[in-house]
């Protein structure tokens, strides 16, 4: 049964966010823990919270001002809803000197017909946003999945990196709000460089069209280099053990710079 959209109580941003039963509680619950976390940190702000299953419950009442806890595919709705399609470069200019690698672009197509390049170990990642998941490359069947029929996707090729450990950190208005661990083996041993991060962040900030959230994603190789391993949009991110009341202010300050309104969750809570 679907959830009754309530009428506008006030001028803030609504937020909608994609629930599900729980046969075994008995309950609706948020229909992931990245949801959950940032679904309390909105509640802490105040917000008004809609509660749905399907996003075409809600599609026609979502306005400018909302904001819509769902998943990459049908947040992307929302914004070609209002003519907007996210772009965010992974390897932003001012900060290729912290890459510490080689980065081209290529397609997979010629990967595939040169035994060279599907031999050689490269880091594959596509163009177009979320196509396949980023993978090395080191056999035409590590290929398999990767296209798509009748399309020779862009992708681009970085040589290999010994990552021993990385990080996701949070950006929040040229701030640095948290520095999140990603779990490998024994990464626990391994710490990055602050110095470097900080440098990265000063970088950063010289980037003219950069985004008013994003996470800039770090790691250290297995000679102890601090290098940049790509740069991700915020309304597309894990939380991965961020804080629900900075995800939160995540999540709204990158919605609200790309449907263009003032961001109503940009205050000190």
């Amino acid at each position: 049964m679907p959830f009754v959209v309530a009428e506008r109580k006030h001028t803030m941003g609504r937020v909608f966010c994609k629930m599900k039963f729980d046969r075994g509680m008995g309950i609706e619950l948020p229909h992931s823990w990245n949801f959950a976390n940032a679904l309390y940190g909105f509640g802490e702000m105040g917000a008004e919270v809609i509660p749905y299953h399907s996003l075409d419950e809600v599609y026609d009442q979502v306005e400018r001002e909302d904001i819509v806890l769902d998943y990459i595919e049908q947040c992307q709705e929302i914004f070609q809803k209002f003519g907007i399609h996210p772009y965010l470069p992974d390897y932003p200019e001012p900060l290729q000197p912290f890459l510490g690698r080689k980065i081209w672009s290529d397609t997979l197509n010629h990967i595939a017909s040169d035994e060279k390049l599907w031999q050689a170990g490269y880091f594959v990642k596509p163009v177009k946003d979320k196509a396949f998941t980023g993978k090395i490359i080191q056999s035409l069947a590590d290929l398999e999945g990767c296209g798509q029929e009748n399309e020779d996707l862009a992708v681009l090729v970085s040589e290999p990196l010994e990552l021993k450990q990385e990080w996701r950190c949070f950006i929040i208005y040229d701030q640095l709000v948290d520095v999140r661990p990603y779990q490998m083996g024994e990464g626990y041993l391994y710490h990055y460089d602050p110095q470097q991060l900080l440098k990265m962040l000063a970088a950063f900030r010289t980037w003219q069209d950069r985004p008013w959230a994003c996470s800039m994603d770090i790691g250290v190789t297995g000679d102890g280099r601090t290098v940049l391993v790509e740069c991700n949009d915020a309304y597309a991110l894990g939380c991965y053990g961020l804080r629900a009341l900075p995800y939160a202010k995540l999540i709204s300050a990158r919605w609200s710079q790309l449907l263009g309104v003032p961001d109503a969750y940009h205050f000190t809570c």
